[in-house]
């Protein structure tokens, strides 16, 4: 299931999505777009914030060899702490919406 199929669950959490493309500005309207995202997604073109959390997957892009990033899911509080984090092996693999959801239900519960 779509991440976006969950986005009301996740907004009762207080849960924000953002989600961080290495590629042009147009690239993540694109995205976007072809996704019918319902959250907000930023361009990190230079992969400097992508690359900080080790999630850049060099010449990773099965169609053209160049770098790509890790599919990458973090709990971040106001406080910028992170408080959950699951990352893929590569761009290709997926982490399923209810688990997703699950996990981050946890954690919220046991900082209350």
């Amino acid at each position: 299931m779509k991440l976006e199929n969950k986005i009301e669950e996740l907004n009762s959490m207080g849960v924000q999505v953002i989600a961080i493309c290495k590629g042009t500005a147009l690239d993540s309207q694109r995205t976007k777009n072809k996704t019918k995202g319902l959250f907000t997604f930023v361009s990190d073109l230079s992969g400097s914030f992508i690359d900080s959390f080790g999630l850049l997957d060099e010449e990773g892009n099965p169609f053209n060899g160049e770098d790509t990033a890790r599919i990458g899911k973090m709990l971040v509080d106001k406080k910028a702490e992170m408080l959950w984090f699951r990352f893929t092996k590569n761009n290709r693999v997926r982490i399923a919406s209810a688990e997703l959801i699950s996990e981050i239900d946890q954690v919220i519960k046991n900082r209350k």
